[in-house]
């Protein structure tokens, strides 16, 4: 009798030992995902992309096969989403990496547009390829510049869309509006090409990664025009948001397309929640998607540019610490 009753008070007082233990070691973060132990990375880690058949969504898809085998303890979810709705994701805790446009940052840090009031829980891991503001016009066309819009039909892409918004901001820095245009067609990429060789629309602007294989094809076959900006004008776009930065579309990036454009970009940037993702993660999340950059080239071009000092030279936003470590460790950031 006394035997049993010493194995149940030491059952209970072992019990007791493991449950303190369970409590101290890593609770669970705001999103209900626990760390582990160690205070690695999360047991679930939350992707914000973008819908199937964009590069956001594919991009997500290679990043995260390459994240099961650097956090094997952890699974990722890609979640179908948006430059906005990913950070207002990351914002609220729900998200612990996501995609969203470098212009799009500085109005969620600062409360601005669609955020109702400043994303403060987010750093930038890495910033990866730009997003290119193009004005597309037919090589026999009388526009030359965006002054010259004035009485045209545009399509500025999908309403609400980041190109539209630029296309917009752009008009205003040129003492422009819509009222000044003949009309507006609200239409995706293709849909816009097919417009403009039918002679229905006079432009068609947005802001895509470049080459546009769109426009690759109409100039081949109808011949373009790219509209360049003037210097005041990016210039002044920066200064209003610093998420648009200077960029130039080389010569040669379209079949006929013989001198630099000077315009805009928006770069793709990924996000961290601060909250959710710890520095030692995203140390090794930065070191994987620097190392793997010939991965993400393989899937599309427009990542032939990126590298660590490509990734901290265009950053906006403040760099998580387990990234800004990683920059400085290789030599990409003093």
């Amino acid at each position: 009798m006394k035997k049993r009753m010493w194995l149940l008070a030491a059952t209970i007082f072992m019990a007791g030992i493991l449950i303190g233990c369970s409590s101290q070691s890593g609770g669970s973060n705001n999103n209900g995902e626990g760390a582990s132990a160690s205070g690695g990375a999360p047991s679930e880690i939350t992707f914000g992309a973008a819908t199937q058949g964009g590069f956001w969504y594919t991009l997500s898809g290679a990043m995260s096969d390459k994240m099961n085998n650097l956090f094997p303890d952890s699974s990722t979810t890609i979640v179908e989403g948006g430059s906005i709705s990913n950070l207002l994701g990351l914002g609220q805790d729900k998200f612990h990496i996501a995609f969203s446009n470098g212009q799009t940052v500085p109005e969620a840090l600062n409360g601005e547009k669609a955020f109702e009031e400043p994303i403060t829980n987010v750093s930038t891991v890495a910033t990866l390829y730009p997003n290119v503001f193009h004005i597309a016009v037919r090589a026999d066309s009388d526009i030359h510049s965006v002054e010259d819009l004035a009485g045209k039909t545009v399509s500025p892409g999908i309403k609400g869309y980041s190109g539209e918004l630029a296309f917009q901001e752009i008009l205003k820095l040129n003492d422009m509006s819509y009222d000044d245009l003949e009309g507006i067609e609200y239409v995706g990429t293709s849909d816009g090409a097919d417009l403009l060789r039918d002679g229905h629309i006079d432009a068609i602007t947005g802001m895509l990664s470049a080459p546009v294989a769109v426009y690759q094809e109409l100039d081949t076959t109808l011949g373009l025009r790219f509209i360049p900006l003037k210097k005041e004008t990016v210039e002044a776009l920066h200064a209003q948001n610093e998420g648009y930065l200077k960029h130039t579309i080389p010569a040669g990036t379209y079949p006929n397309q013989s001198e630099d454009v000077l315009t805009t970009a928006g770069y793709t940037v990924l996000l961290a929640n601060n909250n959710l993702m710890n520095e030692d993660t995203v140390y090794e999340l930065t070191k994987m998607i620097i190392e793997e950059r010939d991965s993400w080239e393989d899937i599309s071009k427009v990542m032939s540019d990126f590298n660590a000092e490509y990734s901290v030279k265009n950053s906006v936003g403040e760099l998580h610490p387990g990234a800004e470590k990683y920059y400085k460790e290789i030599g990409a950031l003093e």
